[in-house]
């Protein structure tokens, strides 16, 4: 039993020791933190510290990515596409983006209406991407949106046809545009000769009369008043493209047809008043 306790006092006696020399001595003490978990300490990411902000798109990118910034750069390229824009398709150009920047004004919440008209104007004059990125894009963020694509194709048809013909550019963009798109055959055919019909029996069969009528008007108002009527009028029936209003009808049935008849009267109306400024001046 006397030789139990001694060997019992021995070992703890050996133990404070160590510990004592332990204490003493830290550089002898083993390293506790492995290779890895040095390294997982060092990819450690502290939620408090402040991070690397990645640099966030500013408003004018933001919309010329967006669905309807690419609708306008598309119609920058079917302006360009013959060279030449008549009034009309002036008119309904403008008209569509004065529609989108509500559009997006909406989404926003805020009443920025002439900044964003400013950002589409840029886009409309600086767009230098080819058709097919351009359509791509907008393919990319219209998966599932059929009859959304559909409109814009005979949107692009209604504009070309603007001034009562269809350029053989316009016609060639129109057509890869409906391809990158993936518009079927049978609906490309049926709005490409709905609109080939209306325009090859298209008679301009009203007098100057009935030009004032349809655009009502008085002979006796200044060429600006008459302009600024046609100018309302236009945008009280140009075609509506934006997704939150009605897809389902056509655009031939909806503003083509009375588009094309206020069209012909102001020109008749416009051409008029010119040769008789001519006249009056020899």
């Amino acid at each position: 039993m006397e030789i139990l306790l001694f060997i019992t006092i021995v070992i703890i006696a050996i133990a404070l020791m160590n510990f004592k020399d332990y204490l003493n001595n830290p550089q002898k003490r083993p390293r506790i933190n492995t290779k890895e978990e040095n390294n997982e300490f060092s990819e450690y990411q502290n939620p408090y510290k402040k991070q690397e902000q990645t640099p966030s798109l500013s408003r004018e990118e933001k919309i010329r990515n967006s669905e309807y910034g690419l609708i306008v750069a598309l119609l920058s390229k079917l302006a360009q596409s013959d060279g030449k824009v008549c009034e009309l398709e002036q008119e309904l150009m403008e008209n569509t983006m004065q529609d989108i920047a509500e559009a997006l004004c909406l989404q926003s919440a805020m009443n920025q209406k002439d900044e964003i008209l400013e950002i589409l104007h840029k886009i409309f004059n600086s767009t230098n991407a080819s058709v097919e990125s351009l359509t791509q894009e907008y393919a990319a963020l219209t998966k599932g949106q059929y009859k959304s694509r559909l409109k814009i194709v005979e949107y692009l048809l209604a504009l070309a046809y603007a001034d009562g013909e269809l350029g053989s550019n316009e016609r060639e963009m129109i057509l890869d545009v409906a391809a990158y798109l993936e518009i079927s055959n049978d609906d490309f055919n049926a709005l490409y000769d709905t609109f080939e019909k209306f325009y090859a029996q298209k008679q301009i069969d009203s007098n100057l009369k009935e030009a004032y009528e349809t655009l009502g008007v008085q002979p006796e108002d200044t060429m600006e008043q008459i302009k600024k009527t046609y100018k309302n009028l236009v945008r009280q029936f140009h075609p509506d493209i934006l997704y939150h209003k009605g897809l389902e009808q056509s655009i031939m049935e909806t503003s083509t047809q009375k588009l094309q008849k206020i069209n012909s009267a102001y020109q008749m109306i416009k051409e008029h008043r010119s040769k008789n400024t001519l006249n009056s001046r020899l």
